[in-house]
């Protein structure tokens, strides 16, 4: 009963793509840039090294971006049952919040919202399908389970008893 999530399947990537959309958007509207200076002031004013700035439009945290939100959905998908998926999610988005400050001992600055908004966008959208897929398996194994037929199959032998029995 175990079921395996498809790379060749397109909701995995539909759920990627979509999550990688709305971060971008995100990026270009320049959401998170005050979350980012708050973030920072923070950071600053409770004793961490003087830090330098990770762009969010950066290689590296475009890479990021496509690789968390990617990976999650597909990770969210492999994983059976709607409650692990749902703890699955909200972990990663505790680990990726938490980069942050683990860069910042390192004396870089990198606001997360971007891929925290990207990560639980695509990772919602995982979420449903995996639950609707469950629900869908549900149904396949309980109509294999509970066929009945209501014309059983008749052989011409019984066909001819069943007339004889009639005259």
């Amino acid at each position: 009963m175990k079921q395996h999530q498809s790379s060749s399947s397109l909701t995995p990537w539909l759920a990627s793509g979509l999550g990688l959309l709305v971060g971008l958007m995100c990026l270009l509207l320049g959401a998170g840039e005050g979350f980012g200076a708050w973030l920072s002031e923070g950071y600053q004013g409770n004793g961490f090294p003087e830090l330098s700035e990770l762009s969010m439009g950066s290689p590296a945290a475009l890479l990021a971006l496509v690789i968390f939100t990617v990976g999650g959905v597909f990770a969210i998908g492999g994983t059976p049952g709607t409650g692990r998926r749902a703890m699955l999610l909200l972990s990663g988005l505790v680990v990726l919040a938490m980069a942050s400050p683990v860069m910042a001992l390192w004396g870089v600055f990198w606001n997360p919202l971007v891929l925290l908004v990207s990560v639980s966008w695509a990772g919602l959208g995982a979420l449903v399908h995996g639950h609707s897929q469950d629900r869908a398996h549900a149904l396949r194994i309980a109509n294999e389970r509970n066929v009945v037929s209501i014309n059983p199959a008749r052989s011409p032998r019984q066909e001819e008893r069943d007339s004889e029995r009639k005259l």
